[in-house]
């Protein structure tokens, strides 16, 4: 996807839930920084279009702010938005996912068209969806299309499906109880360690 739709559907939707604008605007190179790895010769949508960096690592720095520098976890919100959604927009052309690790680049597109049965439209809806091997080359995948021989007059693009997944996105980060979810899960994962690295002192112990 370009520069701009990945400039300006986020910031459209952010601006839209009413986020403080100043920080929205501070924040907005993270919707583009993630395309630093085209310069990167064989590597663009590998090297900074990965979990790694748009999910875990910004999940542990927005735990971190939240306790011990809460007044910038808005901050940290909002940069993860955007990498987030340049993730899901991506999405459609494919991206290493789990780079180092794997290669292998991940795609899934989504496509709604409309066929007509008189004046009344019926929706076809289509997910295109697979992995690009990159040791071979080729594309495994599925497709599941509800209707292969439907009239299309009209389809939602590939940026429509990526603005869709990035509203939900947006729903889910901005609902407090799904981000309260995720410090639960980071609280019990703390207390499974701390009681295994107890455990284990206490056996060295004896």
């Amino acid at each position: 996807m370009d520069t701009a739709a990945h400039i300006m559907l986020p910031l459209i939707i952010l601006l839209a839930l009413r986020v403080d604008t100043r920080k929205v605007l501070l924040m907005l190179p993270f919707a583009v920084v993630m395309d630093l790895d085209f310069f990167i010769p064989g590597a663009h949508r590998m090297v900074f279009h990965n979990v790694w960096i748009a999910v875990i690592i910004p999940i542990l720095v927005i735990l971190y702010l939240d306790r011990f520098y809460p007044e910038y976890r808005s901050y940290g919100l909002i940069a993860f938005f955007y990498l987030l959604s340049h993730l899901v927009l991506d999405l459609a052309e494919g991206i290493a996912l789990l780079y180092p690790i794997l290669t292998d680049f991940y795609y899934f597109e989504a496509e709604m068209f409309f066929q007509f049965i008189g004046p009344v439209p019926i929706p076809d809806f289509s997910i295109n969806y697979g992995v690009i091997l990159a040791e071979e080359t080729q594309i495994v995948g599925e497709t599941m299309t509800a209707g292969d021989t439907a009239t299309q007059y009209a389809s939602v693009s590939e940026v429509s499906s990526g603005l869709f997944l990035t509203l939900i996105v947006a729903a889910s980060m901005y609902y407090e109880k799904s981000f309260n979810f995720l410090k639960e899960i980071w609280k019990l994962l703390v207390d499974i360690i701390s009681y295994l690295v107890e455990r284990l002192k206490s056996l060295f112990e004896r």
